[in-house]
């Protein structure tokens, strides 16, 4: 794989373990990323087992392809969210009988957070643009901090970035926004709007290292989830992978920040309910039963070895059920 593709798939021992593919399995992985993952489940199920891998990104795509060449004819890319699940599965199902899981890494690979144009990171000098599909998706990171109104800035900021200075912030870049305007600057640079972060907090750059976590973090966080639309799109997948799975079919799926485990973790608890009649009801009319058993009661944590190797996995949160 090129150097300007270098991606280190996160948890790939666990999943392999949880997911546990075996020799002419079929399975779905809801985001090729990088292709780390899904040449370890081609690897685990060959030599008939096959893959389909959603893909929004078409330089990921071609990367992948490059990587996985010996096993194309056992893949199918389809350069789509995942959230196309539903309409594009009927189309393999056919091709793919053997289905026995699912995964859904929602991670950033290392050549979208490394790569200056794609905005992702406030660590490069680039446009402010964050968008998964760079292709297909219009609304910006840069439109934002332009044209929404203060509430909704406010809003995303506070909920998504769980920024505890959200207000601060907000009439800050709102404050901003004249000069940029009387620029002319219809989009905004990463570096230009760290400066204009750390100015609002009072922080100089020069004092950044007394920083665990960048100032910016939680901001960048928060646009990137409101650019791609990210908790709605976890909160969509899931039933619909569940319903596509078969009895015995496992979902494994990795969170990188608190919002997103917390819409996997609660989905997956709610699986558990049984009977929902009211205690003296004299027998159960509710037809209710579990339909799923959650096969990772805490969540897996990366171990101190790879969070030394690939400090991007620090935050990674991996939960698996496995459907009744």
């Amino acid at each position: 794989m090129p150097n300007d593709y270098y991606h280190q798939s996160v948890l790939a021992k666990e999943v392999l373990q949880y997911l546990e593919p075996k020799k002419n399995q079929d399975f779905i992985d809801c985001t090729l990323g990088g292709g780390g993952h899904t040449s370890l489940i081609l690897e685990q199920t060959k030599p008939h087992g096959r893959v389909l891998a959603f893909e929004r990104d078409q330089t990921a795509i071609q990367a992948s392809k490059k990587k996985l060449n010996q096993d194309l004819n056992r893949l199918f890319i389809v350069n789509s969210s995942y959230t196309d699940l539903k309409t594009v599965w009927p189309k393999y199902e056919k091709k793919m009988p053997n289905l026995q899981g699912i995964l859904l890494d929602l991670g950033l690979s290392s050549d979208q957070l490394d790569k200056a144009n794609r905005g992702f990171s406030f660590k490069d000098q680039g446009p402010l643009d964050m968008r998964f599909d760079d292709q297909q998706q219009t609304l910006t990171a840069s439109d934002i901090i332009l044209e929404w109104p203060e509430d909704k800035l406010n809003k995303i900021f506070w909920e998504y970035g769980e920024e505890k200075k959200a207000r601060a912030l907000t009439k800050g870049i709102i404050k901003n926004r004249s000069s940029w305007t009387k620029q002319k600057q219809k989009f905004i640079t990463t570096a230009m709007f760290v400066s204009v972060i750390l100015q609002i907090l009072k922080i100089k750059e020069t004092s950044l290292a007394r920083f665990r976590v960048h100032p910016a973090t939680k901001v960048f966080q928060a646009l990137r989830i409101a650019v791609n639309d990210e908790l709605n799109n976890v909160a969509s997948i899931l039933p619909i992978a569940l319903e596509i799975l078969p009895a015995g079919g496992r979902l494994a799926v990795i969170s990188f920040h608190s919002l997103e485990d917390r819409i996997v973790k609660n989905y997956f608890k709610s699986l558990l309910k049984t009977c929902t009649c009211p205690k003296s009801a004299p027998v159960c009319t509710c037809e209710s039963i579990a339909r799923a058993k959650i096969l990772t009661t805490k969540g897996v944590r990366p171990s101190a070895g790879e969070v030394k190797n690939n400090y991007r996995s620090r935050s990674a949160t991996l939960r698996v059920i496995e459907k009744l």
